[in-house]
């Protein structure tokens, strides 16, 4: 084979290797990812995610996946820009709903409900409603890295609030290479890790202002918890 013939191929390699990494779905870039996230998810009816939730603590990551930290799985809808409903169907069925304003934590095993003013509206929950957020939005309350990964089949961003937080150290959030938002760990100064799987995220059909009303069911006690 002559030189002319190595030459060809060594191009044709070069060309097909630079034309995959400008393909929108392998970027690289932090912009790009951010932007690819966010046209990738833009529903304007909402967003359904199927999650599964684990709590582990300093010492169990340290152990690895010897031991399971608490387990909890259920529906996440969310509505831009600070509508929330989780619904939690296991280890028991609870359910977390803001409209903006208040929110409510309703717990049926025990006919509670307790509401919290929008001040005390969980950061955890505040998280989940930020990353739908535009670009600029998300790059205005965080200080954003794209982290290199060993898996070449995602990307990692690690997000610092800034300010900071007073409960919350740090977010880690893995995304595939098409941009489809995977786990999500949110990291608290004392090293204990809540981690959200996210195993299926689809455009509603149907959200709306008014899913996230909540009325307090017959025979249900309100522990009111908002700041005075």
């Amino acid at each position: 084979m002559g030189e002319k013939t190595y030459k060809i191929i060594f191009l044709l390699i070069f060309c097909l290797g630079c034309a995959r990494g400008l393909r929108p779905g392998y970027a690289q870039d932090l912009n790009q990812v951010l932007e690819g996230i966010h046209s990738h998810y833009k529903a304007d009816n909402g967003l359904v995610i199927d999650y599964r939730r684990e709590v582990k603590t300093r010492t169990m990551s340290m152990l690895g996946n010897k031991v399971k930290g608490d387990l909890a799985s259920g529906k996440i809808y969310v509505l831009r820009p600070d509508l929330l409903k989780v619904e939690q169907k296991s280890p028991r069925e609870e359910a977390l709903v803001t409209d903006g304003n208040l929110l409510w934590w309703i717990i049926p095993e025990e006919k509670k409900v307790y509401q919290y003013s929008s001040e005390q509206f969980g950061q955890e929950l505040r998280i989940i409603a930020d990353l739908w957020e535009a670009p600029s939005r998300l790059k205005n309350r965080f200080n954003i890295t794209l982290v290199e990964e060993k898996d070449p089949s995602r990307l990692l961003l690690e997000m610092i609030p800034s300010p900071p937080w007073e409960n919350i150290d740090r977010i880690k959030v893995q995304v595939s290479r098409e941009f489809d938002l995977q786990v999500l760990d949110i990291i608290n100064p004392i090293g204990t890790t809540t981690r959200f799987y996210f195993d299926k995220i689809v455009p509603a059909k149907r959200l709306t202002k008014e899913s996230f009303k909540f009325t307090v069911p017959d025979g249900f006690t309100v522990i009111h918890e908002v700041n005075q």
